[in-house]
């Protein structure tokens, strides 16, 4: 099973000159598949951004139902020509539909697909594909650039085909998948080192965690607040976290599984953990500091302690005055 969270967010100039979000997501879970996509719309086609949108859609339903053909597929450039004249049909239709050229729907695209234990994945144009393995993040694909500086390719270019990646393989002990646009490159890849940032393991792991609808929260927030600012570009994400083991909730986990989750160097006392368990069992529903001083009877400046311990951990979330779990609790 896999965990997936993505966020886009509208760059800094296009809030200045009121041009939409040119960046795009999109995930599903389909047939067996899942499947993750991002494109980034080029900045000079005016309406790049309605063409990111149709293709990231497009190829996430394509591979829900075509994954095992393409994956059986012998010869990759047959599989290629045969996706980018997709692409382009798809684009075709939406230009007629927006009365519009194809080439003012160019969008970049990457995405991966998973079934079982295999994964196709692609890259048309700049961003980043990543791989955690072993606990080590790892580049899977690095940006295409186009012919000049500062260039890339797109979905609409001419010499698309040839530079178009397709990879497949086994998943093995592949933990998670990240896809990034350029915009978000900046804060997360190191381009002279080919490197990701370590935040992204975190990320991958807390995916596993908490509810999915939070944890695109606490993603949308961290990206409007320090992604986006390093930028004037928009910035997107996609990733993919492998719940191979299957997170069975925290009530479910052992002493030992819980010393691990709240990263206690040492095993803490039975009584320490009821502490917590009680905390997170409370703030189920809101409650302020008074109120959860009051249920494990201990003076607020020491719950305030535990509660601190728990918001480092992106396990609780504080809004205001008041206090919620967002962790999987069952």
């Amino acid at each position: 099973m896999w965990k997936m969270v993505q966020c886009a967010v509208q760059g800094r100039s296009h809030i200045k000159t009121d041009i939409p979000c040119q960046d795009k997501t999109y995930t599903l879970v389909k047939n067996g598949v899942n499947v993750i996509a991002l494109a980034d719309g080029a900045g000079s086609a005016k309406f790049s951004h309605y063409g990111a949108e149709r293709i990231t859609r497009f190829i996430c339903d394509d591979f829900s139902e075509n994954f095992d053909s393409y994956f059986a597929a012998e010869d990759g450039a047959s599989v290629k020509k045969e996706l980018v004249s997709k692409i382009v049909a798809e684009l075709d239709d939406l230009s007629k539909e927006l009365n519009c050229s194809l080439k003012e729907l160019a969008s970049t695209l990457l995405f991966v697909a998973v079934k079982e234990n295999q994964f196709i994945l692609s890259h048309i144009g700049d961003g980043v594909i990543g791989y955690l393995k072993d606990n080590d993040l790892k580049i899977a694909s690095q940006p295409e650039n186009g012919e000049f500086t500062n260039t890339t390719v797109f979905t609409t270019s001419k010499d698309v085909l040839a530079t178009m990646k397709l990879i497949k393989g086994n998943i093995g002990d592949i933990q998670g998948f990240v896809l990034m646009s350029d915009g978000t490159e900046v804060s997360l890849y190191n381009k002279r080192e080919k490197k990701l940032a370590d935040v992204l393991k975190k990320i991958m792991s807390l995916c596993l965690v908490i509810l999915p609808q939070k944890m695109e929260e606490q993603l949308l927030s961290s990206f409007e607040s320090v992604i986006k600012q390093a930028t004037t570009d928009d910035c997107s994400i996609v990733l993919m976290a492998n719940d191979k083991d299957s997170f069975p909730g925290y009530k479910n986990l052992s002493n030992v599984e819980k010393n691990k989750l709240l990263d206690f160097r040492v095993f803490v006392s039975k009584k320490c953990l009821r502490r917590y368990d009680e905390i997170l069992k409370g703030l189920e529903c809101e409650r302020t500091l008074k109120d959860i001083s009051r249920i494990i009877h201990l003076k607020p400046r020491f719950t305030k302690k535990h509660l601190d311990k728990l918001l480092q951990l992106n396990l609780i979330e504080k809004k205001g005055t008041r206090y919620h779990t967002i962790i999987i609790m069952n």
